[in-house]
């Protein structure tokens, strides 16, 4: 009988959140307002790019961790009219998982080096090209620091919800802020377990995202699963949780590159005032905020489109 109860109880829950998926995905704000964007990805260097357009300058798109150039749908293809906009899966990510590198290949340096090589790849002259670079999250950490390093003329840099953290316990009080879910799997043992199914049964690791993530464009939620606990960790390591990017933002208002930071209102991750602080400090450094959480380029893709038009148009 008390089998028999917890089996009524655990399909009454099945069925409860089967009904609830659709309503959910069918009502997201996310998912009624993204589309595949233009440009078939394919590999460039060691890493899987998107690239459309034919404007004369060069933006590049960077996702952040777990993510892929899904992330930036078709609400960004109009920046094809200004520019020649290359989607960038970082290295161990997305399309670029399976780039042949090797366990300890995800460092900083690695990152950067990929990214050039990427660029290189496609041919597109940069000698000769005006460069924007932005990404979200870990990508806008990676966007700073690679712009910083880049020998090209990099005209702007734009940092979507940009994880500027100076400690390590800085890192973990701000991803305990996403909330519980987030902290226990973002590091330590029980993330590097879940993990390691994932890469065992990516096919069923997939479904289980889909699942998870109602509110979210399916083909976004699939991308997620597109890495390993190397490519994870050691780029959440390099790019998140340490201090690496404050030589970075110097080095570009040194060079008079202007680097804007745009936060979502009830985004927990960036900490708060660093952006502001940093805007005071540095002269070529601006701080902004739209509406919205952790995922600004996804929530709300018109309105980051219509911001980096403007960057890359010059108004």
């Amino acid at each position: 009988m008390g089998n028999r109860r917890i089996s009524a109880a655990t399909v009454a829950a099945v069925l409860l959140a089967a009904s609830a998926w659709p309503a959910l995905h069918f009502y997201s704000g996310r998912v009624r307002r993204w589309r595949r964007g233009a440009g078939a990805t394919r590999h460039a260097g060691r890493l899987g790019v998107r690239v459309f357009g034919r404007g004369n300058p060069v933006l590049v798109l960077l996702p952040g961790i777990a993510a892929s150039e899904s992330y930036f749908g078709a609400a960004y293809d109009r920046l094809g009219e200004v520019a020649t906009v290359v989607v960038i899966d970082p290295l161990g990510f997305g399309s670029s998982m399976d780039a042949g590198v090797s366990n300890d290949s995800f460092a900083l340096g690695e990152h950067i080096a990929a990214i050039t090589g990427a660029l290189h790849a496609l041919d597109l002259d940069l000698d000769e090209r005006p460069l924007h670079v932005a990404g979200h999250s870990m990508g806008a950490s990676l966007a700073i620091q690679w712009a910083a390093a880049s020998e090209g003329d990099i005209r702007s840099v734009v940092a979507f919800d940009a994880p500027l953290f100076l400690t390590r316990a800085e890192t973990d009080e701000r991803v305990r802020h996403m909330g519980w879910f987030e902290a226990l799997l973002s590091t330590g043992p029980l993330a590097h377990a879940v993990c390691a199914w994932m890469c065992r049964h990516r096919s069923a690791a997939s479904l289980i995202a889909v699942a998870l993530n109602p509110t979210m464009p399916a083909p976004i939620a699939r991308d997620g699963v597109k890495h390993t606990w190397f490519s994870y960790i050691q780029s959440f390591e390099a790019l998140v949780a340490a201090d690496t990017w404050t030589g970075a933002v110097a080095e570009l208002s040194g060079r008079g590159v202007p680097l804007l930071l745009v936060d979502g209102e009830t985004d927990p991750v960036p900490v708060p005032g660093r952006a502001r602080t940093l805007a005071g400090e540095f002269a070529c450094v601006s701080a902004s905020t739209h509406r919205g959480g952790h995922g600004l380029p996804l929530s709300s893709p018109g309105w980051c489109s219509d911001l980096l038009y403007r960057q890359i148009s010059g108004g």
